[in-house]
């Protein structure tokens, strides 16, 4: 094969991811699915019932050392902002275990909600969510304005945290 076809080939390859993060990027903001889950504590949350309010939904698991590590920065950005609305879910994997939630949220006094995904409805109801720890942000106006695998940049999150108040 020429060095020129090959480089075309590449070429076009490129053209195409290109083209499909295009367009993955110029798709309106999807909606919240409609779920309610329960914390827990046993508390029932409505997602659609927190429209108004900017929200973090963070998928997230007990063994997942990138977790773990941001718990602080989820912690700070919570108790920073929740006052004036803002509110975060901690979603966990199916492949958790209760009794593993309720020590890390007893032991590092957790403020925000704990939600454990028993059957994986949940992650699945956000596009399927596989990898730890995942995050979306759901604006006051009800939809997914941001997603991000992999931690969180504190002042990133924070700065669209005060966007959405």
């Amino acid at each position: 094969m020429s060095k020129t076809r090959i480089i075309l080939g590449g070429l076009l390859v490129l053209g195409l991811l290109f083209a499909n993060a295009w367009q993955y990027w110029l798709k309106p903001a999807p909606m919240v699915p409609e779920l309610t889950m329960s914390t827990v504590s046993g508390e029932s949350i409505n997602l659609q019932a927190l429209k108004g309010k900017p929200v973090l939904v963070s998928f997230w698991a007990t063994s997942c050392g990138l977790c773990l590590a941001e718990i602080d920065d989820l912690i700070a950005l919570h108790q920073a902002h929740q006052a004036k609305g803002y509110t975060t879910l901690a979603i966990s994997l199916k492949y958790d275990s209760l009794a593993a939630i309720k020590s890390l949220q007893q032991s590092r006094s957790l403020p925000y909600k704990l939600i454990y995904d028993v059957k994986g409805e949940y992650a699945k109801a956000f596009g399927g969510v596989l990898m730890t720890p995942t995050h979306f942000f759901i604006s006051a106006a009800g939809k997914i304005v941001w997603r991000n695998v992999g931690p969180i940049d504190r002042e990133e999150l924070s700065e669209l945290i005060k966007k959405n108040l």
